[in-house]
């Protein structure tokens, strides 16, 4: 398969080293600093957890070559940056479908719009943080890559990417509802997000607090029972057992114990720090939601309430 990543930050460049290793044609389409990065050093990334270091050579290009043709997009940036790719995507002559590959809860209509018939969409299950040109990552096992059709059916390409993105090292499923899929995960990581954002988004701060962590956990087991009694049946087992099934400290207990360690930083942390824009957007699509249900979420909207950085 080739593949043209539109984007080369952390989860851009962790799902192009293990598409490379697994024998695929990859190029990178980065910008600035980045873009520098990657033709002087190559593609340099490090797992955090098993120590080791991976350094390969990668096409990187600053803007698509007319006439080049792949046979996926994959667009993995913030949400506030989607509508940057669009002149990219619009541009290009081949018939690739595109792979929106993030936070796009309340943008799959005007995605779909835009881009046409060619738009997919999934979210990645890695986190981590780039150190100038090395990235620094681990792998969210408790999670699955997760994919979709806007329409929910289970179409020969998406199971087509599935079995390359399993290949990969990446454990993939499909959505039957990718866009309840997506706002189960807003309900998952707003709470910590804007929990992250009243202790100045240090991760062991936060596990040390314990009213704020109380109000974290409260907020999305009353947001999950909200979606959950509405039919959203794309909220991942595990995370249904651990906030609709288990008493309240034993929940804080494991995230004090994830916040505390190096997964704190590079699951929530980093990128709460770093996309603020994206967290609010995704607050306010997520509390838009749960308004056209009509259910109240006090301990979210409690949350929520604090000022949080833009």
């Amino acid at each position: 398969m080739r593949v043209l990543i539109v984007g080369a930050g952390v989860i851009g460049s962790v799902y192009a080293g293990k598409l490379l290793e697994a024998g695929h044609e990859v190029v990178l389409l980065a910008r600035g600093r980045r873009h520098s990065d990657l033709q002087a050093h190559g593609l340099i990334l490090e797992d955090i957890e098993s120590g080791r270091r991976t350094e390969v050579a990668v096409p990187s290009l600053s803007e698509p070559v007319a006439g080049d043709r792949y046979d996926l997009v994959m667009v993995p940036v913030r949400s506030e940056q989607l509508a940057g790719t669009f002149p990219i995507l619009l541009g290009m002559t081949g018939d690739s479908d595109v792979l929106f590959f993030g936070n796009t809860l309340g943008r799959q209509a005007e995605l779909v719009a835009t881009i046409g018939g060619r738009a997919l969409f999934g979210f990645p299950a890695a986190g981590g943080v780039r150190d100038g040109p090395v990235v620094r990552y681990v792998l969210i096992r408790q999670q699955k890559t997760s994919l979709g059709e806007a329409s929910g059916t289970t179409t020969p390409r998406v199971l087509r990417l599935k079995e390359v993105l399993d290949a990969a090292a990446f454990p993939t499923r499909i959505s039957a509802s990718i866009d309840a899929w997506m706002l189960g995960h807003a309900a998952f990581v707003v709470p910590i997000g804007f929990a992250l954002y009243r202790v100045g988004t240090d991760a062991a701060r936060l596990a040390t607090d314990p009213d704020t962590m109380r109000l974290m956990v409260w907020a999305t087991r009353e947001t999950f029972r909200v979606l959950v009694a509405t039919g959203n049946a794309e909220i991942p087992a595990n995370l249904r057992m651990l906030y609709l099934h288990l008493p309240t400290a034993f929940i804080v207990r494991y995230w004090r114990r994830v916040l505390a360690g190096p997964r704190g930083e590079l699951w929530f942390a980093a990128h709460s720090r770093a996309a603020p824009e994206e967290m609010h957007v995704l607050a306010d699509e997520l509390q838009i939601a749960l308004h056209r249900i009509g259910r109240p979420t006090p301990n979210l909207d409690n949350l929520l309430s604090h000022p949080a950085p833009t």
